[in-house]
């Protein structure tokens, strides 16, 4: 063999071996585009999983968050109702025992009248109202009591050792549900 075919078998094997370098290089970048390809796939598909996930996690932090604002609103809205009802209350009685001069007389003898005082029955007033109309009652035929009560408006009936408080801060007490019932029908509606 001579020098020349020596070469040639050379560049042959050199050739060959850069062929399959080239097959082994083209199959290798083929192999790393296909898994790139299904890692990007993958990626992309668990990307979008991830999103629908946030997305619904968001959308129930949202909803967390408006029915617990809603939740304190209507607490808050409740809150403010009974307030008004206790406001509603204190205005009844505080127009009772603002009552003055023949306003206030009339509507305790009103109250007297209602109240089916009988000839047995004693009326016990506060020592205002018995100094300021307590003869004008005992001249209709009603018994006034000599005793007095620490009352702010109204009176006490005494049959015996029964008494029947109407007194203004009692007769509020007793219509307390009544009125509340009538307020609430207008606040709760």
């Amino acid at each position: 063999m001579s020098m020349g075919n020596g070469q040639t078998l050379i560049d042959k094997i050199i050739s060959d071996a850069k062929v399959l370098t080239d097959d082994v290089i083209a199959k290798a970048n083929d192999e790393a585009n296909e898994i790139m390809t299904a890692a990007k796939t993958k990626a992309a598909k668990e990307k979008a999983k991830f999103d629908e996930m946030a997305k619904q996690e968001a959308q129930k932090a949202v909803a967390k968050e408006i029915s617990s604002a809603e939740m304190r609103a209507k607490k808050l809205i409740l809150s403010q109702k009974q307030e008004c009802l206790e406001e509603v209350l204190k205005e009844a009685e505080n127009k009772l025992l603002s009552l003055s001069g023949d306003k206030y007389k009339d509507t305790i003898i009103t109250m007297i009248k209602n109240a089916n005082v009988d000839s047995e029955c004693e009326i016990i007033l506060s020592k205002k109202d018995k100094d300021s109309f307590g003869d004008e009652i005992s001249q209709m035929d009603y018994k006034v009591s000599g005793e007095v009560r620490d009352i702010d408006g109204g009176f006490i009936v005494k049959n015996g050792d029964i008494e029947y408080n109407y007194s203004f801060k009692s007769i509020i007490s007793v219509q307390r549900e009544d009125i509340l019932q009538l307020a609430a029908g207008i606040l709760f509606v």
